[in-house]
């Protein structure tokens, strides 16, 4: 219980409590068209604060992968399969302190003074778990799943492929991470995972692959 302020419960029935808890909320949302394979998206976040980023593209086998390179963050989309990659929509979610004052409604200040929460305040929905506990078949890379509605996914490394190639009589290993997409047509999104990289026309041989066993987190995404 706050010791002052006001108590809130989302539409899923999860309370939250001003001051103690300061929500997430929709930092920005952005849609990069790409025509050809994909590229890098430099995003706009600190490591000084909470964030999370989801994903999902119009076209299905579409890849993310979110790097840290010394606090600088970017996610690299792709489509291993060829084609254009199309339509990726990228959101981003923090702890917005202080929150831009609507012209009118509500405002929620914290025990600084600081406005933490009003009536614009896109506020996260909680991310769903995509996958069963304890059963690796729908766990990391086999979670394969079609959500009735509009979500995006968080990028994440879901397991690795690893072989050996064979080259003009020489050899390599070989080893693309498999990573998270969602592909949503319109009504309906499918939750799944596919590889980064592919050994080309070289020959590959003794294929194996390692599975996280984890779920893959999902964001309602219909509200922004």
């Amino acid at each position: 219980m706050a010791n002052y302020g006001a108590i809130l419960v989302d539409e899923y029935g999860i309370p939250f409590s001003t001051p103690d808890t300061t929500p997430m909320s929709l930092i920005s949302k952005n849609v990069y068209t790409f025509g050809g394979s994909g590229g890098v998206i430099n995003l706009a976040v600190s490591v000084s604060s909470p964030f999370v980023v989801a994903f999902k593209s119009d076209v299905t086998g579409v890849y993310g992968r979110l790097s840290n390179n010394s606090g600088a963050y970017t996610l690299t989309v792709g489509k291993l399969a060829g084609g254009s990659v199309g339509n990726v929509t990228v959101y981003i979610f923090g702890i917005v302190i202080p929150q831009p004052k609507p012209a009118w409604g509500i405002a929620i200040n914290d025990a600084q003074g600081r406005c933490m929460l009003t009536n614009e305040t896109k506020v996260m929905n909680p991310p769903i778990a995509v996958g069963t506990p304890g059963n690796p078949a729908n766990l990391g890379y086999n979670v394969d799943t079609t959500l009735s509605g509009n979500y995006a996914v968080m990028p994440q490394m879901t397991g690795l492929m690893v072989g050996v190639i064979h080259s003009g009589g020489a050899t390599r290993p070989f080893q693309s991470p498999i990573q998270t997409y969602a592909y949503f047509n319109g009504s309906t999104t499918r939750i799944s995972s596919t590889q980064t990289d592919s050994p080309g026309g070289d020959q590959l041989e003794n294929v194996g692959y390692a599975n996280s066993n984890d779920v893959v987190y999902a964001l309602d995404v219909s509200a922004y």
